[in-house]
């Protein structure tokens, strides 16, 4: 059971961030004003926020369920047959959950308030936020792609 929302939540979390990176971002591109940009970005990240941290968590905790029924089926064997795979796999994943952590806390989160905030957002921070917005999730596909064929290569 764990597995399937392993797969599930993981495939999720891809075609969010995918989403995010090829649909959404260049549809805040082609938004006119500042105003209006910065209004849809809010709107858009207030929903892409807390669904990537909560995909994050559910990847990670199924993760961790999945490694504890391949340890109580296969003993002792466990470290030979998946050990370097699994060491692999859980560095990538560190860096999935970095980068999703970042994107959503570091840039989003801080756009949102900042947004908020008396002074606003100017446009050269709605093209700044973009930029970051691209490249964290450009990267952070790079890393989902690398963990999931290390996952799936054992």
């Amino acid at each position: 059971m764990a597995a399937d929302f392993h797969i599930i939540s993981l495939t999720l979390h891809i075609g969010l961030v995918a989403a995010l990176w090829r649909v959404l971002l260049p549809a805040l591109r082609r938004e006119a004003g500042t105003e209006a940009r910065t209004a849809f970005l809010v709107r858009v990240l207030r929903v892409y926020n807390p669904t990537q941290i909560a995909l994050l968590g559910i990847v990670t905790l199924t993760g961790a369920s999945r490694i504890t029924d391949l340890k109580a089926l296969h003993g002792t064997a466990y470290s030979q047959e998946f050990g370097t795979a699994l060491a692999v796999k859980l560095l990538l994943a560190f860096f999935v959950i970095m980068l999703g952590t970042w994107q959503c806390m570091g840039i989003a989160h801080r756009f949102v308030r900042q947004s908020e905030s008396p002074e606003g957002v100017t446009a050269e921070g709605v093209e700044r936020v973009l930029r970051k917005l691209d490249h964290s999730s450009v990267l952070m596909l790079v890393f989902l792609a690398a963990t999931l064929w290390v996952g799936l290569s054992r």
